[in-house]
């Protein structure tokens, strides 16, 4: 759910940029509109879990460095 919030911005962006001649200026607007507020109720769930339910989230990404003794993400 977490990278949904940063990538739902994304990929409206692209959506309208890419498509945007063929959906039409109403439907890009609709896209990122709805995709927009689709992104911001996920962050409200979020902001309800973390601060106020007080549970920690750690979200990776992806590993950096990964030795035998040593993982950075």
């Amino acid at each position: 759910m977490y990278i949904t919030i940063v990538a739902l911005p994304l990929i409206s962006s692209f959506i309208s940029g890419i498509l945007g001649r063929k959906i039409g200026i109403t439907g890009a607007q609709l896209i990122t509109c709805g995709l927009l507020i689709l992104s911001t109720i996920l962050s409200f769930i979020a902001f309800y879990e973390v601060a106020l339910c007080n549970s920690p989230i750690s979200v990776i990404l992806f590993s950096w460095i990964d030795s035998e003794q040593l993982i950075v993400n």
